[in-house]
């Protein structure tokens, strides 16, 4: 059995181009680590470093999306 590394390879491409991806759609990043509940310094560094988990990234997905704050999607589904 072989396992694709494509998925992989996406999750790191969007990691890489996160900033970029924020400026061009007018995203403030006080807004995206402000609206996950991360400190700055922590959002700097994973930015810097590229190294969000998947869950962060899903969360920093959803914002973006459905312009809701972690803690409003999860009041809105209780």
């Amino acid at each position: 059995m072989k396992l694709s590394d494509e998925p992989v390879k996406k999750f790191l491409e969007l990691q890489k181009q996160l900033p970029e991806l924020l400026k061009s759609n007018g995203i403030k990043q006080v807004y995206v680590y402000k609206g996950i509940g991360m400190p700055k310094p922590t959002w700097e560094r994973k930015r810097r470093t590229q190294t969000f988990s998947i869950p962060e990234m899903q969360d920093i997905c959803d914002l973006i999306n459905t312009g809701k704050t972690k803690l409003e999607l999860n009041d809105s589904g209780s």
